[in-house]
């Protein structure tokens, strides 16, 4: 007998072993190890949809070692949600190992024999769930969980329930919302909170959280009590945030949370008198310079922006990026290309399709280029590649933007796999020298809308797709491969090279209709929007 599931921390193969050396049978039953138990006792999922994907069983090492390569420090590096078994006695030197990875504020849950009369839960984070076990006097008979999904809040909402993710027994009730809810305004003190939502009313999209004591400030708020906790929940749900108070504060709880400034949302922070709205992160691709401005305009005071083209009253490209509506492939050349610009070094861009050029005023430090192999005959410092065409780049350094241009038209048959699909939409753009970054959207015809690959590809890809009925597909110009065997199935000569042609306003293709097993691509361009 033993508790918990037999085949995890067990001795079962020890057992098997010698009860077949006497010729003994055997029969394993499964049991239900204690991080599910908790789980279920807690009302918790170890998985959360928007956050890890990925548990992790393991233990320290002891007299029984673990291989270094599976070290807490080690795993702990994934930040995946984690159970430690046979070692709460060590509560300390766990926590030293999980802190080389995870970030103190990470809830941990130490439980105590669960599922007996006596079972106890200790709930706190990495920051101090060592004084509270010690407190305790909990030694034993315990496991350490921990991990985002522990909150008990989802970051993202799954699939299984979401009214607009299509499968084989429903269709989506309505088109998907797109990108994080608004910019968020929050203050701490009275008087911040007076400031707070004057700003907020005066934001389109905007979210105000108030403590719950200055919820009067405004019928509109929301009321919080933890502040820390509601800065760690709302960060990557908003495009930006506001936070009326001091820097510092901001700062010290923000600083855990920092991804990237690829990913980062913009963050602004004010004084309580409104004279001050810094633009404190993502100041170019996440719009905090912009946001910094609008906040400044509300309550009459100044910007206060650092970045040092806006400071020089340069150009920067990421910033020119965003306004076009570029995709930046190669951020880590931003900072030489602006380096360059600030310099007053000679650029290059190299534009076909004018995403970029109605935004750069005429400068003799950008030289416009004709043609790709002309950034190596000039005498340039660094050069702008802006089209959605797959090309070699040597020096000098050059920062590629791809034009979101690209509209892929797809027919598959039913019961096709994401994968499939996906494995004939790059192969496609790859043999035609095309960029998946360029991808704009995806076009077919309105009878898969439930197609399941579809939707999965869809979602994993993070892409939109318009979709035609077959009236619309069939009106209009003719296509280059037409399809009797699709006309009598749909009603339609076309799907993959009509739909991309109507989504991207063309009557032209830049890929006429490949075939690759059960699925069809087709590919055309959509025209700048200047």
């Amino acid at each position: 007998m033993h508790t918990g599931d037999p085949s995890l921390y067990g001795a079962i193969q020890e057992q098997i072993q010698l009860l077949g050396e006497d010729g003994i049978q055997y029969e394993v039953v499964p049991g239900v190890t204690v991080a599910f138990a908790a789980a279920a006792a807690l009302g918790r999922q170890l998985t959360q949809p928007g956050g890890s994907q990925t548990l992790i069983f393991t233990r320290l090492g002891g007299r029984t070692p673990v291989p270094q390569s599976e070290s807490l420090g080690e795993l702990a590096k994934h930040r995946a949600s984690l159970v430690v078994y046979l070692s709460v006695s060590h509560i300390r030197e766990v926590v030293v190992e999980l802190e080389k990875g995870y970030p103190v504020h990470t809830p941990v849950v130490v439980a105590y024999r669960v599922g007996w009369p006596d079972e106890r839960f200790i709930t706190s984070t990495l920051s101090d769930i060592a004084d509270k076990v010690e407190e305790s006097g909990i030694k034993r008979q315990a496991v350490i969980m921990l991990g985002e999904a522990l909150t008990g809040e989802l970051e993202a909402r799954s699939k299984l329930y979401d009214p607009t993710f299509a499968h084989g027994f429903r269709k989506p009730q309505r088109e998907p919302l797109s990108g994080p809810a608004g910019v968020a305004v929050m203050a701490l003190t009275p008087e911040g909170s007076k400031l707070a939502a004057n700003i907020a009313a005066n934001l389109e999209e905007s979210t105000l959280y108030l403590p719950d004591r200055e919820v009067p400030a405004s019928e509109n708020a929301r009321p919080f009590s933890d502040f820390k906790a509601i800065v760690e929940g709302s960060f990557y749900k908003h495009e930006g945030l506001v936070y009326v108070m001091a820097t510092g504060i901001v700062v010290r709880l923000l600083a855990p949370l920092l991804r990237g400034k690829e990913r980062d949302p913009a963050v602004v922070v004010v004084d309580e008198l409104g004279q001050n709205a810094i633009s404190l992160v993502s100041g170019h691709l996440g719009g905090a310079n912009r946001l910094a401005k609008k906040v400044a305009a509300i309550t009459g005071g100044q910007a206060v922006i650092t970045t040092a083209t806006d400071v020089q009253g340069k150009l920067s490209f990421d910033e020119l990026a965003v306004r076009a509506g570029l995709v930046i492939e190669n951020l880590e050349a931003v900072k030489e290309l602006n380096l360059g610009l600030l310099e007053e070094r000679r650029i290059g861009l190299f534009d076909p399709g004018k995403w970029l050029q109605p935004l750069v005023p005429r400068s003799t430090q950008l030289e416009l280029l004709e043609r790709p192999e002309a950034a190596r005959q000039e005498d340039l410092s660094g050069w702008v590649y802006v089209d959605e065409r797959l090309a070699s780049f040597e020096p000098p350094r050059c920062l590629i933007l791809r034009p979101r241009s690209l509209v892929v038209g797809v027919g598959c048959n039913r019961g096709t796999s994401s994968s499939e699909i996906g494995a004939a939409v790059e192969k496609v753009l790859e043999d035609h020298g095309l960029s998946v970054m360029a991808v704009r959207n995806l076009a077919t015809v309105e009878l898969k809308k439930d197609e399941v690959g579809l939707n999965d590809f869809l979602t994993e890809r993070g892409w939109s797709a318009v979709y035609y009925s077959v009236d619309e597909l069939q009106a209009g110009g003719t296509v280059p491969s037409p399809s009797k065997v699709v006309k009598q199935h749909l009603g339609v000569e076309s799907v993959c090279e009509k739909a991309a042609m109507l989504s991207a306003g063309t009557e032209e293709l830049l890929v006429a209709k490949q075939i690759l097993g059960n699925v069809t691509v087709a590919v055309a361009r959509a025209g700048s929007s200047w």
